[in-house]
């Protein structure tokens, strides 16, 4: 990471790519609040990262982020698609790919299934593409650069799809939703989940200000518009956490 002049730019304020290089995120954080002068700037570089992870000193925050926050959201939303050795399941928005590692060991590698992964970042990609090379190489994952506004995925072609923090920054949650609807076979599970306390605290502490769609009903609302049936959302307490899964069908069935 560049430093200027000792750890400030130019005009005096403190260089945040200082800060997180010798740190780790929550230190980072903690310290930068202390510089209000730069801190509003910080907040809205972090929060387009959270929407779209790139590389630099504050996408690496996020995506350690991100890696220490997602990983129990991420096993538990592949869990829940109840993954079979045959089935194809998507995940849309995989990040750093922790709901990928999950789906695959809930697949496991004797069966004709196939796990797909689709995020609108290069670097998380990126990242994917080397993390997960020997799986790629056996057929097993396949990671696409796209958007879930346009998923290039065949109608009918995925017995489950899973996503974990992700609607709420999606431009056209009714056109996600139906691609999302249009990509699922008969019987198939959807399910998202997320713990609605923290998000609303980053939102709160203007740490991911571009999730503007936060309200879980408006998002099961579109599920239900583009075809969806049985759409509900639980609280589901594991151990001492508690999380929210919303799920939804196609054709009214449970994956096969």
């Amino acid at each position: 990471c560049k430093v200027h002049n000792g750890g400030e730019t130019p005009d005096g304020h403190v260089d945040l790519s200082f800060v997180v290089c010798l740190l780790s995120p929550t230190r980072a954080i903690s310290l930068c609040t202390r510089y209000q002068g730069t801190m509003q700037r910080f907040k809205e570089a972090f929060s387009r990262h959270m929407r779209e992870p790139s590389s630099g000193p504050v996408g690496w925050m996020v995506k350690r982020f991100l890696e220490k926050r997602n990983d129990g959201l991420e096993r538990q939303a592949a869990k829940l698609i109840n993954i079979q050795p045959h089935h194809n399941v998507l995940e849309v928005g995989f990040g750093p790919g922790l709901g990928l590692k999950h789906a695959l060991n809930y697949m496991g590698s004797d069966g004709p299934g196939k796990v797909y992964g689709l995020d609108i970042s290069p670097e998380m990609v990126r990242v994917a593409t080397k993390r997960f090379q020997a799986d790629i190489a056996a057929g097993k994952l396949q990671v696409t650069l796209g958007n879930v506004m346009d998923l290039p995925y065949a109608d009918g072609s995925m017995d489950g799809t899973f996503h974990v923090n992700c609607y709420y920054f999606w431009d056209d949650m009714h056109q996600a939703c139906g691609e999302l609807y249009r990509v699922m076979s008969p019987g198939g599970v959807m399910v998202a989940t997320m713990k609605k306390d923290r998000l609303k605290l980053l939102v709160d502490r203007g740490f991911n200000m571009y999730a503007d769609k936060l309200d879980p009903d408006e998002y099961m609302a579109a599920l239900e518009r583009s075809g969806f049936t049985g759409v509900k959302i639980e609280h589901i307490t594991k151990g001492e956490k508690t999380f929210e899964a919303i799920f939804a069908y196609k054709g009214g069935g449970e994956a096969t």
